[in-house]
Formats: C-alpha cells, structure tokens, sequence
C-alpha cells in the first residue's frame, strides 16, 4: 500500500495548527481581553477541514482532533467524538446540497457550525449525561458571533497552508455557484 506523504504532512499540519489555535484561545486569548469568552477557533479549522477534504481523511483528522481537545477541555470523549460527527454530517450535507469555493462560504458556514456545534453540544449532553451541560447563555452567544468573524484571516492561513501539502481540493457533489 502506498503511503501518501503528502497526506501525512497536510495532518501533521493540521495538527500543529490546532494545537497553536487551542494555545491562543485558551491561554492568550484571557490575557488580553480578559473575561470575555474566547471564539472557538479550533471549529474554524474543523469546518475547513469538512469542506475542502474528503470525507474519510476528514474524519479520521476531526476524531484525532477531538481527541487531542479534550485535553483542553472538561468535555468527556464520548461527548466530543457525538458532536464533532453530528457537526460534520450537517456541514457535509449542506456542502453537497449547495457549495461555492471561497471565504465568502466558509465564513458562513462557519458561523452555522458555532450555532450547530452549541445545540449540538447542548443537547447530546442533555441526553447522555446525569449532569448536563449548563446553559451559559451569555458566553455561548459570545461564541457563536465572535467564531465568524475570525473565520476570514483563518481561511487565509489555512489555505495558503493546505496548498502547500494537500494534492487537490474536494468537490462538493452539489450545486456549485
């Protein structure tokens, strides 16, 4: 079986790039603003990874994914695993109704996967564990606006990046405007 290098060095990037964007958002982020809830830049880059790759390697990089968060988080494996395959089955699924490549895109779509990421989270955690996820209105509201609006210098980062190690980009399978 041929080992694909260049898959290799675009998960090992992606990785990496987690890592630093987790970095940012838990430690910097309070440092300069403070008590304000951090965007979750991480879900930027899982909606990136949802939406230019295939869908095998993009699952199999969003679970490495989650399981490397929730050594940042107090969210239990089981519960980040549901919700990250929830969160790409409704990404995936939109991309193949509707899809045009672009920033343009990819920030809407992210500002729907911060919305689907929280209700999601929310209600997985109602049903599967004996003390639920709390509300937290205010911080996940936060989130959800401040989640896009990082999501225009990120998909530059990212993409610049991905040209570099990724062969070719997915198609969407559905209309391409």
């Amino acid at each position: 079986m041929k080992l694909r290098w260049k898959f290799l060095l675009n998960f090992l990037i992606l990785i990496l790039a987690l890592l630093i964007l987790v970095g940012l958002q838990t430690t910097f982020w309070f440092q300069i603003f403070g008590n304000i809830s951090a965007p979750m830049l991480w879900l930027n880059l899982v909606v990136y990874i949802v939406l230019y790759q295939k869908p095998a390697p993009a699952i199999l990089t969003i679970y490495s994914m989650g399981f490397i968060l929730t050594s940042f988080t107090s969210m239990p494996l089981k519960l980040m695993w549901i919700t990250l395959l929830v969160l790409f089955m409704i990404i995936y699924g939109l991309k193949s109704r509707i899809f045009w490549s672009g920033s343009g895109y990819y920030v809407i779509m992210c500002g729907v996967s911060a919305v689907t990421f929280h209700l999601a989270y929310f209600l997985i955690s109602l049903a599967l564990e004996k003390t639920p996820a709390s509300y937290e209105v205010a911080d996940r509201l936060v989130q959800i606006i401040l989640t896009p609006l990082f999501a225009l210098p990120m998909y530059r980062m990212i993409s610049s990046l991905d040209i570099l190690t990724h062969d070719e980009l997915n198609d969407s399978g559905g209309l391409n405007l």
